[in-house]
């Protein structure tokens, strides 16, 4: 019975970490997107840890800052 609860343990533990790396990697996706458009990466990286989602969307359709003015 205490194998099959450490293995218990064990695979949760796997999962949880697999679970962690996932979240912290679709993070990384509104993250990269700012940077690309020259915005803070780890700015957006942090706020994107917990509201990925959101900061997708703004990401996808924020002005370019690195973009030269043709108005000037």
């Amino acid at each position: 019975m205490f194998a099959m609860t450490f293995l218990g343990y064990t695979l949760s533990l796997f999962v949880f970490m697999f679970l962690v790396l996932l979240w912290v990697a679709i993070a990384l996706i509104p993250a990269n997107i700012a940077k690309s458009k020259g915005h803070s990466f780890w700015g957006w990286f942090l706020v994107s840890i917990f509201f990925w989602w959101i900061t997708l969307f703004i990401t996808i359709f924020m002005r370019d800052r690195s973009a030269t003015s043709l108005a000037s």
